[in-house]
């Protein structure tokens, strides 16, 4: 395996011009993913985590100030346009937040993931030429109603009329009532009608590329893939079409799949049928996975190493493990105090003061001082420099002799949650 990173983001700074001023999304972002790694950001909504993850793939429309990005030894900021399309899908893909938005309600399953795999030529040879295509199409959609008429003849007695019926019978009668009265436009519209058939047959899949969607269908261990296929966005569950999307990311065998807040809205069972499914595709494919999240229980499945962002910054980096138990940065310290655990005695979970700052008017120095039990005159002006405690552990934070005990801080926090509660229940910025 090579020691040079797969995916290498050095002082990344990016913000979005508005009317009312800019707006800093991402101050100080520095990672880097191996192959075969999976890497989590976690932190809290509107820390950035989003953003840094459309702007590895070229998708951010924000205005980036300082900071390489570089994939496999390329520098992508200054790659062009033409560059970054071939390498979205092909070599980087992403699982969007929410797959009901991210799938076009226009079309089945199987042309989606077909239009993902033609673009990056990952398709074998048709078996059919255009011309077979387009007459097998034609057949087909003529061959539904009488279909439907053969088994409303062979079983009268259980034919119950749906609402597709009733709406075929009326555009019939609508159809006969036109030509006898309107026939010039009548002939224009069936004109129209002709051309729209002629070309969506046109579209018909040959059948070795159905057999291989089906085939990436299966690999993400969907049900009766071969009727999945058919089926479009709304006829599939919120599990489901968060398989489909991972089938269709996956379809190309990226290098790289971003995934960004995969198991949102699904119960638990799929949340980790989710897991597992990403956890095989990384042992199976060899890919690397960054996995954006602000489920801390997720990261610790999943993750060989965290990155901890905070008001467009990473403020902690290291392994696992190192971040679990070991935090350095209070910000880190608040977020594991504040996780539920089993036999839990605490009579309410602990919370960390305040919210996520305006990223328009961002605090001087610490962006974190204001919630911090630690601030001083020095957090107020100066911005912490990331400190390098040892194996890859990095934190940023100007009182790291404080935090060596995480209990203390904790209390440190608990006493600080108590002082705002008696002034008033004030909250802050």
């Amino acid at each position: 395996m090579s020691t040079t990173p797969l995916l290498q983001v050095t002082d990344l700074k990016l913000h979005f011009p508005t009317d009312e001023g800019d707006v800093r999304a991402l101050e100080s972002v520095t990672f880097d993913i191996g192959e075969g790694e999976i890497f989590g950001l976690v932190g809290e909504s509107g820390s950035g985590k989003s953003v840094t993850s459309l702007t590895v793939i070229g998708l951010s429309t924000g205005k980036i100030d300082n900071g390489e990005i570089f994939f496999e030894g390329e520098e992508l900021i200054s790659a062009s346009e033409e560059r970054m399309r071939d390498l979205r899908g092909n070599d980087i893909s992403m699982i969007f937040q929410e797959p009901m938005t991210a799938l076009n309600p226009l079309y089945t399953v199987e042309k989606q993931i077909h239009e993902v795999m033609s673009l990056h030529d990952k398709l074998p040879p048709a078996d059919r030429g255009a011309v077979e295509r387009m007459y097998i199409g034609m057949r087909s959609s003529l061959a539904r109603p009488f279909s439907k008429l053969h088994s409303i003849a062979s079983n009268p007695t259980e034919y119950r009329p749906n609402g597709n019926d009733i709406l075929a019978i009326f555009m019939l009668f609508t159809a006969w009532l036109l030509l006898s009265k309107a026939p010039i436009f009548s002939i224009f519209a069936i004109a129209f009608l002709l051309a729209a058939w002629l070309l969506s047959s046109m579209n018909t899949l040959d059948s070795v590329h159905h057999d291989v969607i089906v085939e990436r269908l299966r690999d993400v261990r969907i049900p009766n893939p071969s009727a999945v296929a058919k089926m479009y966005p709304h006829e599939l569950s919120g599990g489901m079409r968060q398989r489909v999307m991972i089938a269709m990311m996956m379809a190309c065998e990226p290098k790289l799949l971003i995934a960004d807040e995969p198991t949102t809205a699904l119960d638990v069972t799929i949340q980790s049928q989710i897991v597992e499914l990403m956890k095989d595709l990384r042992k199976t494919k060899g890919t690397a996975i960054l996995l954006i999240t602000h489920d801390i229980g997720l990261v610790a499945e999943m993750c060989e190493k965290v990155g901890v962002m905070y008001a467009g910054s990473i403020v902690e980096q290291g392994t696992i493990d190192e971040i679990l138990n070991s935090p350095r940065m209070p910000y880190t310290i608040g977020l594991m105090h504040s996780i539920p655990r089993i036999r839990d005695t605490r009579e309410a979970l602990p919370i960390i003061p305040g919210q996520v700052p305006d990223p328009i008017n961002l605090p001087s120095g610490c962006k974190f001082h204001p919630r911090c039990p630690f601030a001083d005159a020095k957090c107020v002006s100066e911005y912490p420099p990331a400190v390098d405690l040892g194996g890859g552990h990095v934190a940023s934070c100007h009182h790291l002799e404080k935090t060596t005990e995480m209990s203390e801080v904790q209390d440190a926090f608990d006493r600080f949650v108590e002082e705002l509660e008696s002034k008033g229940g004030e909250t802050l910025a």
